[in-house]
């Protein structure tokens, strides 16, 4: 009798399966270890026995194994042996509260103290002065001291001497920034450049005094004649130093000191003393930033004022200084600025562009009232945002 094919492989599955549980039976007899060596040591993880449950492949199918009845619900509910520690650590894990990620750290803004930024100048003059008490005029008229004035004029060779003096002083302060009387601030950026200045004025200065003794005595012989066209009275050879002591009245020194800080004492002050020189260096730091901006002010309402003029008007005559002046404060601020205030720094650069734009536009500021306009509008613009950092 002919098998029916789909009997025939019902049959041979049940050999299948029935050699499959015999299988399963003896490894469960016989305990295997998990792990075998490998080639070089170390343990190697062997896969698990099958069990019941397992489904199995033919030709690269998975079939299910259905010859089993159905399991009821309750049935199918298998208790699992879990570890107690693995409870333990599965309890922890849930009620322990993940690591805080650490904030990220921002790029922190320094500011520089006054002792990095800035060194103090002390620059002293010693200068002839062109003037003698008439004794005899302050007791005829006695109303205060009367004051001879030698070598009048700017081209005789004390003035032009005490005009180079006059030069070293107007280089330091147009490079500094005030500190105290007679001493100021020097923007350690600039320090180069602002000393090999300052020697070469001094040496220019010094080299004018020795021209001037070399030539003293006709000097005084021609002072002497314009006195005595004016008055021979006031004609008097006394009245005038020697060479020597000429020499002795000019003179140049200048000191370069740090700036303090309250760390700078061999003993230990009180806090109060140290919050007392702290003041007093926010102070100085904070007027240094007003002068700055004050220095940019003043030119800047000067050339307002005169670009409003119309075109034609009384005082409306331009002249180039009005721009060039505002071009060297502008690159004046840009080496004496110490504030970290980026805004601060922002307003100078944007005057020094806006300088330098109407510098290279001169004529049309004085022939074109559109331009003269627009000049007035953004200098004033300028000067009411400057005008509240003051």
């Amino acid at each position: 009798m002919a098998i029916n094919p789909a009997l025939l492989a019902a049959l041979q599955n049940v050999e299948k399966w029935q050699k499959q549980l015999e299988e399963q039976e003896a490894a469960e007899a016989a305990p295997s270890p998990q792990f075998t060596e490998s080639t070089d040591g170390a343990p190697s993880p062997q896969p698990p026995a099958a069990t019941d449950d397992d489904d199995f492949d033919i030709d690269g199918f998975e079939f299910d194994d259905d010859s089993s009845p159905d399991p009821s619900p309750a049935d199918q509910w298998q208790p699992i042996a879990v570890p107690v520690a693995q409870i333990k650590l599965h309890a922890e894990a849930q009620h322990t509260k993940a690591p805080e990620a650490e904030p990220i750290a921002k790029p922190e803004f320094k500011i520089k103290g006054l002792d990095e930024k800035a060194v103090l100048v002390q620059v002293k003059r010693r200068m002839y002065s062109p003037y003698k008490r008439d004794e005899d005029a302050t007791e005829q008229y006695g109303a205060g001291n009367v004051n001879k004035h030698l070598f009048e004029g700017r081209d005789n060779p004390v003035r032009q001497t005490i005009s180079k003096f006059t030069a070293v002083y107007s280089f330091v302060k147009d490079n500094t920034v005030p500190w105290s009387n007679g001493i100021d601030m020097l923007n350690i950026n600039n320090y180069f450049d602002f000393t090999t200045g300052l020697r070469t004025l001094i040496a220019d200065a010094m080299k004018s005094v020795d021209d001037l003794v070399a030539k003293w005595d006709d000097t005084v012989q021609a002072d002497l004649d314009r006195l005595m066209q004016i008055d021979p009275k006031l004609a008097n050879p006394s009245d005038y130093l020697t060479a020597d002591q000429l020499r002795e009245r000019f003179g140049i020194e200048v000191r370069y000191i740090p700036v303090p800080t309250t760390g700078d004492f061999r003993v230990e002050i009180s806090d109060d003393d140290k919050a007392s020189l702290q003041a007093q260096l926010d102070d100085v730091g904070a007027n240094a930033v007003r002068h700055v901006l004050t220095e940019m002010l003043e030119p800047m309402h000067r050339a307002v004022e005169k670009l409003n003029v119309p075109i034609g008007a009384d005082g409306a005559i331009f002249r180039d200084s009005l721009i060039d002046n505002i071009v060297d404060v502008s690159e004046r601020m840009k080496r004496v600025n110490l504030s970290d205030d980026p805004i601060v720094t922002d307003k100078i650069d944007e005057l020094n562009r806006l300088a330098h734009t109407y510098a290279n536009n001169k004529d049309a500021l004085r022939s074109m009232p559109e331009v003269r306009r627009k000049a007035a509008t953004q200098i004033n613009d300028l000067v009411k945002k400057m005008g509240g950092l003051v």
